[in-house]
C-alpha cells in the first residue's frame, strides 16, 4: 500500500485533481492523506472542500485540519476567529460559494465534525504544521499542530510529515518532512508517496 500525502491545496482544485492523476491515485490500493488548508487564497475553495468530502466519505481518505480550515470553522461562532480569517483569505472562500450560505454552513459543519488534528502510523505522524520537540503526541497542543514553524528534531521516534510552511521543494529536516511547496503562491502542488519518497507535482 502507498501513502499519498498532499498539503495546502488552498482552493486550487485544478492542481489538486492534476496531482492525484499524476500519481495514478487508486483508492483500492492507496491511502490518501490530506494535511489541511483546503480553503482561502485560491479561487475554488468550495470545490476543494466538496472534493475532500467525497474522498473521505467514498474513498476512505484521511483529512487533517489546517489553520485556515480551523478559522473557517470557528468563524461562524467566534468573533476573533472571524477577524483573523478575514485577514487570511476569507474573501476568496466566500466568493467561491457564490452566495450559497447554506452549502457553506454545511461544509463548515462537516469539517468541524470530520477533520482530524493528526494521523499516526507505525512509522509516520501526519499533521498540518508540525510538532514541538520531545513532547508526547497526546500532550501536543492544538495550536502547535495548526500553526508551529520549527525545523528541529521532534524526537518521537517517527517521521513527522507536515505542510504549512512554504518551501520551494519538499524539504527534509532531521526527522521532519515539509511538503508545502507553495502552490497558492505560484509554486507547485506536491504529492509525496511513502514509503518510496517519490514526488509528484502539478503546476
Amino acid at each position: 500500500m502507498r501513502y499519498l500525502v498532499v498539503s495546502d491545496i488552498h482552493g486550487d482544485i485544478e492542481k489538486f485533481e492534476d496531482v492525484l492523476q499524476e500519481a495514478s491515485y487508486n483508492p483500492q490500493e492507496d491511502q490518501l492523506i490530506l494535511l489541511g488548508d483546503y480553503v482561502d487564497r485560491g479561487p475554488c475553495s468550495r470545490d476543494v472542500v466538496a472534493k475532500v468530502i467525497d474522498l473521505v466519505e467514498n474513498d476512505g481518505a484521511i483529512a487533517i485540519k489546517g489553520n485556515h480550515d480551523d478559522l473557517f470553522i470557528r468563524s461562524k461562532y467566534e468573533k476573533e476567529a472571524k477577524k483573523l480569517w478575514d485577514l487570511n483569505g476569507a474573501s476568496t472562500t466566500f466568493k467561491s460559494y457564490n452566495g450559497n450560505m447554506e452549502e457553506l454552513r454545511k461544509h463548515q459543519e462537516w469539517m468541524e465534525n470530520n477533520l482530524r488534528l493528526y494521523y499516526e502510523t507505525e512509522e509516520y505522524i501526519f499533521v498540518h504544521a508540525g510538532l514541538m520537540p520531545h513532547i508526547p503526541l497526546q500532550e501536543q497542543e492544538e495550536q502547535t499542530m495548526l500553526w508551529t514553524r520549527q525545523t528541529a528534531r521532534v524526537g518521537l521516534g517517527k517521521t513527522v510529515v507536515h505542510g504549512h510552511t512554504p518551501v520551494r521543494h519538499i524539504a527534509y529536516y532531521e526527522d521532519q518532512v515539509d511538503i508545502d511547496t507553495g502552490a497558492v503562491y505560484g509554486g507547485k502542488l506536491s504529492l509525496l508517496e511513502l514509503p518510496s519518497h517519490e514526488v509528484y507535482t502539478a503546476t
